[in-house]
């Protein structure tokens, strides 16, 4: 039976107690916590949390450069606070740019294995995911990174939507990087290019793609972020949720 996550990214303006319980309550049992939740909340807000919805606070996102003038300072405070808050696995961007020079490339690559240093001695695991804009903006890109960084604590976040705005094939992506996967993520929402949902780039082929996540032994949470509502409550939120994770199951 697969499990789901969920991103409180797009629930910045709300509260975690006004819906995590809707949450858990729509099938999703793990949340990863956007810098808005995490950055002041108490441990005892996330342990009341747990023991009220059974839920896990599985991972924390990051959007932190790390090549920025305090890039690797603040991504230590993060590392801090996930381990101040009990949870495991941060999601962290590779900072950089689409052109950048191979010195460039070399100076990121040193901070990420400082980043991924820090986190071993946290006993955290640091989560690489691709986006467009950054150095890792492609799979050529991200398999570089993790090929010179070859940590156990420093692994793969897959969402085929990136790989697919970067002209490659997910599935392609996915079986090549699948050996340093720790997690796996949908984009979803309305989409900006169509208007359609609950996934974007609608074109492409999820059960091919669901298929594959299949293949290579991926078996725990599924991570939904659910982008591009502009609701004045949570409730619709977690109803797109909801509707994603059920149009997912039939992709399996």
């Amino acid at each position: 039976m697969r499990t789901y996550c969920a991103s409180t990214l797009p629930f910045s303006p709300f509260p975690l107690a006004e819906f995590v319980g809707e949450l858990s309550q729509n099938g999703v049992s793990a949340i990863e916590l956007a810098q808005s939740h995490f950055s002041d909340v108490e441990v005892e807000t996330i342990a009341a949390l747990r023991e009220e919805t059974g839920i896990r606070f599985k991972s924390m996102l990051s959007t932190v450069a790390v090549d920025a003038p305090d890039g690797l300072e603040a991504l230590i405070s993060i590392l801090d606070t996930a381990q101040r808050l009990s949870i495991p696995m941060v999601s962290i961007a590779s900072g950089g740019n689409e052109t950048a020079t191979a010195r460039e490339i070399e100076t990121i690559i040193a901070h990420l294995k400082t980043i991924t240093e820090e986190a071993q001695a946290r006993n955290l695991t640091l989560m690489l995911y691709a986006h467009e804009g950054s150095l890792a903006y492609n799979l050529e890109r991200t398999q570089q990174i993790l090929d010179a960084i070859p940590s156990e604590n420093f692994g793969f976040y897959y969402s085929p939507f990136h790989f697919h705005r970067a002209g490659d094939d997910p599935v392609v992506a996915l079986r090549t990087l699948s050996e340093r996967l720790f997690s796996v993520y949908f984009n979803c929402g309305v989409d900006s290019q169509t208007g359609s949902e609950p996934f974007w780039a609608p074109e492409m082929d999820f059960p091919a793609i669901c298929q594959e996540i299949e293949r290579v032994g991926y078996t725990e949470e599924i991570m939904l972020i659910y982008l591009g509502l502009k609701a004045e409550t949570s409730q619709p939120i977690v109803k797109g949720v909801a509707n994603a994770r059920a149009k997912l199951e039939t992709y399996f």
